[in-house]
């Protein structure tokens, strides 16, 4: 997949993600997709993709620290009241996210 298809996907769910619009954030995800955390191991499909953004709730001072991208790969660093810093790996196949990984360092 080429960088701007993955680049046009992670600019949405960050959209989506700070509008608070859980219906849209889960816009790039499919049943297939794997969110793995290290504050909630790994989870696989919708409703488990679903429940993990509900329960993170608002982003009170986000504030994306990098973004790089290379190909259907992409990787961000970020922070936000509470958290020091975060970091996101995306792999993005045929316009959706297909696996996605979260580290967070609380304060």
């Amino acid at each position: 997949m080429p960088a701007d298809n993955t680049h046009a996907v992670i600019d949405h769910h960050g959209k989506a993600l700070l509008a608070g619009d859980l219906d849209a954030v889960m816009e790039d995800y499919t049943e297939d997709s794997v969110f793995i955390s290290n504050l909630g191991g790994v989870m696989k499909g919708l409703d488990a993709i679903r429940s993990a953004f509900a329960a993170a709730g608002a982003f009170p001072g986000f504030e994306e620290t990098s973004a790089l991208v290379e190909g259907d790969c992409a990787y961000n660093t970020w922070k936000m009241d509470g958290i020091k810093f975060a970091s996101d790996t995306f792999i993005v196949r045929d316009g959706k996210i297909a696996v996605q990984t979260v580290a967070m360092v609380f304060e």
